[in-house]
Order: structure tokens, then C-alpha cells, then sequence
């Protein structure tokens, strides 16, 4: 926008100084004047992003069978533990029957292997029976009691099938993805490494993100923490308001640009927001809130003076007089903001007076391009000229050059055609 604008102005300012140099009986006025204001100045890094979920989870079952029911579509809020997905139960509760029928009969066994090692023992004390014969009624209670256990365990693994048929939502959230129907048949391998097979995916959208993608010029400039605009084009005149929470190590490098993502965290209460909008967002590095400023391009540097001062109807030797005369003492403060932005610099500007023009050296702060901060040196409602860059003065002068030689060739009159041509005119004219 900026680049466009200054384009814009160049292409009128040339028009002018053209101007200058083929109508010397017409004054152009080359600059202008504008005030010193108060106002906010605030440095931004603009880049753009995808709004994305803050936390997203895959709803999955270990289940196998048929789906019976699915409570939920997508879009729909669930609360954390709402019944969503259930599976044909028939075949875990066959197996958990099962399971109860197996422990039932061994812990009869470890009855009966526990009067057996009972009996063995008073056989040994009355020498009826061997030691070997002893030692093997012992290993048959002791097998007999972790049959018990092996059978306690089948159950509860039994138990726990049957519940996995009742998939639950494991968050409070939005359903953004649907992957399975009614009446279809899903398989999940007990040894499935994944957790089972996806049914749907869940995300919390009462908090959102944004991954934007930054150049690596401006990659230096931003920490977590710092302030975010966000806007997106469904509601191009509501900002969103957000935070810099995370900035990704690894740079993405697509030909020759190269980019770092940056995770911005929103609040999304009212659920305008939704994952896959396209952001612009602006991340404000430093501001200033209602500080004196000037516009920038009213600021002049030290080899400006000859160029600047011949526009204005002022020698450079009154202008360094005049410059001398102007020490503005800034302020102690630290040179650089929280967030490590550096600024401050020195510059001088044209105060337009009722007795003309006058030099004053100008210390500035933050600059959006637009207005640079006043640390010292300009006061509120003091009037700056706004003067072309030196460059574009120069192109004048050269341009007025050139023209001046053209017009002094021989045989060339003040409008650039040859004297000799009127002459045919004439000629023409009077037969």
C-alpha cells in the first residue's frame, strides 16, 4: 500500500518538475506543509496464515463389528463422555460369559488342589506318601492358583471389550469429521500399534489457531508473547484479537523464499472462526501509544542539506547555522523496547514559520512509514514541509539541464520547434 502510494506521488511530482522546466512563466509549488499530531504509532510484521484447531482428537475404537448407532454429526457440540459411536455387543458379551464360566471353574480346581496339598501334607507327616509325591501336589495348587489369576484377568479384558463397543467423546468439542456410517462393519486388530480404527475427529474450537507463515527478515523481530490482529475474509471488517504463543525452529524454503511458521493462539467463543479460513495477520512488534509524531517523509538527513535547501529558498550555510543552533536533549529511556525492537535516530525537518521556512534537528522513536515518533525537538501542532527525496530533486535539476541546452541549440525558438519550419508556415500561409 505504502509502495503504491509513493509510486503514486513520484509520477505527480515528475509531472510538476516537468512542468517547471518547459513553462518558466507558471510558479509550481513542489511541496507542501503538514502538522505535527498525536497519534499511535505502531511497527507491524504483516504475513498471512490458515485458522487451524488448537487441539484436535481422533475419536477410535478397539471394537470390532457392526455400528449399530452414531449420535453426532458433523458440526455438532458434544460434551466429554457423550455416548457417540456403539458396536454390535453380542460377541464381547459372549466372550465375557466366556470368561466368567472359565474362572468359576478354576477356582473349583483351586479348591480342590488346596484339600489335596492339605491332605498331602498330614500323608508326609504319617510317611505315607513320599516327598515327591508332596512336592507335586504343591506344584498342582500353586498352578491351580494362577489359573485363578489367568481367569480373574480374561474377565476383565472381556469386561473391558464389551465397553469399548460404547465410544464415548473423549473432549468437549465440535465433531469436524465424520468416517464411518451406520451398518458398517469396522476391524480392529487387537494388536493394532494406531489404537484401533478412526471413527471421528474432534476439536476444541472454543480456542483457535492461526500458523502463519513469515519471512526470514522478520522472523528476528517476533517473540511468543507478543500482540496479534487477525482478520479473515468472511468478516472483513471484524478484527480478532490474539497472542504469538509459538515459533516454529525449522524454516520452510520454497525456491528462493524462505519462511519460518509462527502459531498464534484466539479465543473463539463465538465460533466464527473455523479451521481452513484464510487469515492475514498483523503482528505488532512495538507502539507507542498517542505520542507526538511527524510524518515521515517530512524527515531529512545530513546530505540532504544542499539538495533541501536550494528548494526552499535557503543557502546550506543557513542551514548548518540554523541546525547548530537546534540540540534537542532526548529524554533518558533505553534503546530498545521489550520486545528488542531498536529505535531512535536523528534527523532534521523544515518548521514552516510566518517568517519562512526554518532547520531544526529532530530526534525520532518508532516509524510505521507513515509517521515517525517525536522524542524531542517538534512539538504538537508545529507545521513541517513536506518535501520530494533529494533524488527526485536532482532528476528536476538534470531534467531542467537537458531542457536548457535544448533550447539554447541553434535555430531552436523558446517552444522547441526550428525557426525555419514557422518560416515554411508562413510561406505557406501567405500564398
Amino acid at each position: 500500500m505504502n509502495a503504491r502510494r509513493y509510486a503514486k506521488g513520484t509520477i505527480v511530482l515528475l509531472a510538476a518538475l516537468a512542468a517547471t522546466g518547459c513553462e518558466k512563466d507558471e510558479e509550481v509549488k513542489l511541496y507542501d506543509s503538514g502538522p505535527v499530531i498525536r497519534r499511535d504509532v505502531i511497527v507491524a510484521v504483516e504475513a498471512a496464515g490458515v485458522i487451524e484447531p488448537s487441539l484436535t482428537v481422533e475419536v477410535k475404537s478397539k471394537a470390532s463389528g457392526e455400528i449399530l448407532m452414531i449420535d453426532g454429526e458433523t458440526g455438532d457440540f458434544v460434551e466429554q463422555g457423550e455416548l457417540l459411536v456403539q458396536i454390535d455387543k453380542r460377541s464381547p458379551r459372549n466372550q465375557l460369559a466366556q470368561a466368567r464360566a472359565e474362572l468359576e471353574a478354576a477356582i473349583a480346581r483351586r479348591g480342590i488342589a488346596e484339600a489335596q496339598s492339605t491332605r498331602a501334607k498330614k500323608l508326609l507327616e504319617s510317611r505315607t506318601i513320599n516327598e515327591v509325591d508332596y512336592d507335586q501336589t504343591i506344584l498342582e495348587f500353586a498352578n491351580a492358583k494362577a489359573d485363578v489369576i489367568r481367569s480373574e484377568v480374561a474377565v476383565e479384558n472381556a469386561r473391558i471389550a464389551l465397553d469399548d463397543t460404547d465410544v464415548r467423546a473423549p473432549i468437549s468439542g465440535t465433531i469436524i469429521e465424520k468416517l464411518v456410517e451406520k451398518g458398517q462393519v469396522i476391524s480392529s486388530p487387537t494388536m493394532d500399534v494406531g489404537g484401533g480404527s478412526i471413527l471421528l475427529q474432534m476439536a476444541n474450537l472454543s480456542s483457535v489457531q492461526v500458523k502463519a507463515m513469515v519471512d526470514e527478515s522478520d522472523i528476528g523481530k517476533i517473540s511468543p508473547g507478543l500482540p496479534v490482529t487477525v482478520t479473515v475474509t468472511s468478516y472483513p471488517n471484524q478484527p480478532f484479537e490474539g497472542v504469538v504463543a509459538k515459533i516454529e525452529p525449522l524454516a520452510m524454503a520454497e525456491q528462493t523464499v524462505t519462511t519460518f511458521s509462527v502459531l498464534i493462539l484466539l479465543e473463539n467463543q463465538n465460533g466464527l472462526l473455523r479451521p481452513g479460513m484464510n487469515a492475514d495477520v498483523e503482528i505488532r512488534i512495538a507502539e507507542r501509544r498517542d505520542v507526538v509524531a511527524v510524518p515521515t517523509i517530512a524527515l531529512r538527513t545530513e546530505s540532504d542539506i544542499n539538495v533541501s535547501s536550494d528548494l526552499v529558498g535557503l543557502s546550506p550555510a543557513e542551514v548548518n547555522a540554523m541546525l547548530k543552533d537546534s540540540k534537542p536533549q532526548a529524554p533518558a529511556r533505553s534503546e530498545t523496547d521489550e520486545s528488542g525492537y531498536r529505535f531512535e535516530s536523528s534527523y532534521w525537518v523544515f518548521v514552516d514559520e510566518p517568517g519562512g521556512p526554518r532547520a531544526v534537528n529532530v530526534i525520532t522513536g518508532l516509524t510505521d512509514l507513515d509517521y515517525s515518533e517525536v522524542i524531542a525537538g517538534l512539538d504538537e501542532d508545529d507545521r513541517v514541509l513536506l518535501l520530494p527525496s533529494s533524488g527526485l530533486i536532482m532528476a528536476q535539476k538534470r531534467f531542467q539541464a537537458q531542457m536548457r541546452r535544448f533550447m539554447s541549440m541553434p535555430g531552436m525558438s523558446g517552444d522547441g520547434k526550428k525557426d525555419d519550419d514557422k518560416s515554411k508556415n508562413r510561406t505557406r500561409k501567405e500564398n
